[in-house]
């Protein structure tokens, strides 16, 4: 706590310098209402001193409250008697974050998991396509297979729903729901094909065959045959 200099504004309105506004604004209405001439019209008072028993005028109270009450102006006078700067008030903190739920994390933790089994996929589908016709570089490769794998990546718990439905165990939900995400991509694929085929779109295509084709693998054909299948989206675009 900071003692003002005697005879400082500070002391005229009775607080002290590091007082909020709003502290400020209370002294002054208090000293106001001890000092105004028309609600103590008995007690005369000089206009323009401090006497010996502290009692100021409301020439001088009005005064402090005019250079204190303005940001700026205070804060120009406050560097004049030399006092430190005022510490501004902390601002006010976010809420701490929600913990996610259970099943938020299960689902986020399948997202994962799809993420690195496609990732694995295309690197092992782009080797295969790159050793028997390949159709662009590496580099082009490796760039479809990312914006296959941000495809995969959406509307996890819906794909698992129907990984789920095909007869998919809880351990072959991640491959399964990748499968269906595959085909649900396939789709797409020969949508954008009824606007024109290009190398790119057969490049996404044949991935996207090889791909199911590995994971495939790594569950019963029982199961691939319920989830839909290779959707051989490179052949449904050379066919048309």
């Amino acid at each position: 706590m900071t003692n003002p200099p005697a005879g400082s504004l500070y002391t005229v309105l009775g607080v002290e310098p590091g007082c909020s506004f709003d502290e400020l604004r209370a002294a002054y209405r208090q000293r106001a209402r001890q000092l105004h001439p028309d609600l103590q019209p008995w007690i005369e008072r000089s206009v323009t001193s401090i006497d010996t028993n502290g009692d100021v005028s409301m020439a001088e109270l009005n005064e402090a409250w005019r250079v204190l009450s303005d940001p700026s102006s205070r804060e120009q006078y406050d560097s004049s008697i030399a006092l430190p700067a005022r510490t501004p008030p902390a601002p006010p903190q976010p809420p701490p974050a929600s913990r996610p739920s259970r099943r938020q994390a299960w689902v986020a933790g399948v997202q994962m998991q799809i993420v690195r089994l496609s990732r694995l996929a295309g690197r092992s589908a782009t080797q295969t396509l790159l050793l028997k016709h390949p159709r662009g570089t590496r580099s082009e490769y490796e760039q479809i297979v990312e914006h296959i794998v941000g495809g995969l990546a959406r509307e996890t718990e819906a794909r698992v729903r129907a990984a789920r439905a095909a007869g998919a165990a809880p351990l072959d939900l991640g491959v399964a729901a990748t499968l269906v995400g595959i085909r649900a991509l396939s789709a797409n694929v020969r949508r954008e094909a009824a606007l024109g085929i290009t190398e790119e779109l057969m490049m996404t295509a044949e991935l996207l065959d090889r791909m199911w084709d590995v994971l495939a693998h790594e569950l019963t054909t029982t199961l691939t045959t319920s989830l839909g299948g290779n959707p051989h989206a490179a052949r449904a675009l050379l066919d048309r």
